[in-house]
């Protein structure tokens, strides 16, 4: 987890962070030690308070960013702190199991892509072509926009000439809740073809400055779709991001 810049960036900011090797010895033998943790296990990631007590529950097997994000948020919130918004924002949404996709093809992927981006349940967006069409691949949470109100919401932005869904159960869903004629089934290996990477994100594709800030796939989206949401994009960056672009 160490590999994506905001969770570490949450670690040096919000704790001071030590690594303990497991089976090591010498001091790193004597904190397992200490704390009772085996020198054979799985990594554990513990947050502890100044008097070395856990401020949430041990747990070992955190793989994931969004397991390791939710444990950020959950331990900083139980300090008494906020949590920053690029954790709750922005990594966990992102990298939620709930997230599903749904196709949507147009006259103009790029202006596609700012539209849907700028729902709130919108995670990410890619432009691509797939049966004939421009189409926008969108991945969304479907705890926070529901299937059938994300296909709404491109019918008024122009952007449902098509509907492509994973799922024959979403198909017949989308057929029997709206007017629409043209739903049919995706698949990514059913023809999809990505578009080149000079087509994505085309609203802020020349800002050369956002490219050196490491973006992950919801901020770039959101920031992309600024053009019709208005948003402030500091609501999408860390501060270090910030800092970084005011630079």
């Amino acid at each position: 987890m160490l590999a994506q810049p905001l969770i570490v960036e949450a670690l040096e900011e919000n704790f001071i962070p030590v690594a303990i090797y497991n089976n090591a010895g010498g001091k790193d033998k004597e904190v397992l030690n200490q704390f009772n943790e085996p020198a054979w296990n799985y990594q554990v990631m513990r947050f502890l308070s100044p008097q070395l007590n856990d401020i949430i529950p041990r747990k070992d097997k955190v793989w994931t960013i969004h397991s390791t994000a939710t444990r950020l948020v959950s331990a900083i919130e139980t300090s008494g702190k906020t949590a920053p918004g690029y954790l709750t924002n922005v990594l966990i949404p992102e990298s939620s199991p709930s997230n599903r996709i749904a196709v949507f093809a147009m006259y103009c992927f790029w202006t596609g892509e700012a539209k849907l981006g700028s729902l709130d349940g919108v995670i990410a967006t890619e432009a691509g072509f797939y049966d004939g069409h421009e189409v926008v691949v969108v991945k969304y949470n479907d705890e926070k926009i529901e299937l059938i109100d994300l296909v709404k919401n491109a019918e008024t932005f122009d952007c449902a000439h098509a509907v492509f869904l994973p799922t024959k159960v979403e198909q017949q869903e989308i057929e029997r809740k709206t007017r629409l004629k043209n739903v049919s089934l995706f698949s990514f290996d059913g023809g999809y073809r990505r578009a080149p990477q000079s087509d994505q994100k085309r609203q802020i594709a020349s800002n050369e400055k956002l490219k050196t800030l490491g973006l992950t796939p919801m901020q770039l989206t959101k920031i992309n779709s600024r053009v019709v949401s208005k948003d402030s994009i500091d609501q999408w960056l860390s501060p270090r991001q910030i800092a970084k672009l005011e630079k």
